[in-house]
């Protein structure tokens, strides 16, 4: 069963880690000696100097702004403090910037307490607690706050096990506009354990999600197009739809549509960049294995100046897209 930690939905994707521009693909230290292909990422200029921006005009005027008050500035900056995103971590001013907030019922910020106490990464875990900034949430309007509690329902964490409040809370969410709802409804149909398996529906539901901005629905999208289930088996459509999963913040996008590129073109230069997006955006011991996996096969098609000059340029495009979406999420700009 999938950990409840991972399953609650966290409104401000940008904040998944510190920000910075890795020069290489991440290689964990046991795997040195997979790395053949390292030396060839070069740190991508236009990406260095756009997160300097960030880094050095964007979130100065952030903290300008949560000082005299703004509400969503204090949610993003307290947020961005607790994970470590600009500077060093800071779990207790980031919750008391969130906390304040949270005070002028700003909706994600109390969506966003409720995630904290949820996963217990930060502070003890505490269910009852987070269930109360999610209702708070709700009561303000924000969607997030009762899809949350539906997962809560679907997996009986801090409330009792009841699959049919989950789906109610999903349907709820959903009408207010949630992408993720519908894309967590997508999947209920698909996988037919909750709701009565209609694939259809699922990508029905995928679609509405997709169109919202939701990265795992434009995967699944690229997942079901791959496959041809359901849909048409189009594997161009699928890379289109593997490229926008990554665009909107789905690590797994960028793997897929690496791979897609090899099938379908093999073009390994711009394959190679997206998988090394991939390996910097996740770095879980799965994630290192799957990169070096096909950095070891991949590395030698890059055979040429013309090659290695399509990689460098395509990977700073990719980071530079990266950044601006974070920077978007974060500072609105």
């Amino acid at each position: 069963m999938v950990g409840i930690a991972a399953m609650v939905v966290v409104l401000q994707v940008s904040v998944d880690g510190p920000v910075m521009t890795p020069a290489a693909p991440p290689v964990l230290p046991s795997r040195a000696e997979s790395a053949d292909g390292v030396a060839k990422v070069a740190a991508p200029d236009p990406a260095a100097a756009y997160l300097a921006k960030m880094h050095e005009e964007f979130w100065p005027e952030l903290q300008r702004k949560a000082a005299i008050g703004n509400a969503e500035a204090q949610w993003h900056y307290g947020f961005a403090l607790m994970k470590g995103t600009f500077e060093e971590p800071d779990v207790t001013a980031g919750l008391q910037w969130m906390e304040k907030a949270a005070a002028q019922k700003h909706g994600r910020a109390l969506n966003s307490l409720g995630e904290v106490y949820t996963t217990g990464e930060f502070v003890p875990q505490d269910h009852l607690k987070a269930i109360g900034y999610f209702q708070a949430a709700w009561a303000t309007g924000e969607p997030m706050g009762i899809l949350n509690l539906g997962i809560l329902s679907e997996y009986g964490e801090g409330r009792k096990q009841d699959s049919a409040e989950a789906v109610r809370c999903y349907r709820l969410a959903a009408d207010k506009g949630s992408a993720a709802a519908l894309t967590r409804l997508g999947a209920m149909y698909a996988e037919g354990d909750i709701l009565p398996k209609d694939l259809k529906q699922a990508v029905a539901c995928y679609r509405a999600g997709a169109e919202k901005g939701s990265a795992d629905a434009w995967h699944n999208l690229s997942v079901m197009h791959r496959r041809g289930i359901v849909v048409p088996l189009d594997k161009e459509v699928a890379l289109a739809c593997a490229e926008k999963a990554w665009a909107a913040g789905s690590a797994d996008g960028a793997l897929m549509a690496a791979d897609l590129l090899v099938e379908l073109r093999q073009d390994y230069p711009r394959a190679m960049a997206y998988l090394t997006v991939y390996m910097a955006r996740d770095r879980s011991p799965e994630a290192g294995e799957a990169g070096m996996q096909r950095l070891k096969s991949w590395d030698s098609e890059l055979k040429t100046e013309v090659d290695d000059r399509k990689f460098r340029e395509f990977l700073d495009a990719l980071f530079l897209a990266e950044w601006r979406r974070r920077s978007k999420e974060i500072f609105g700009r």
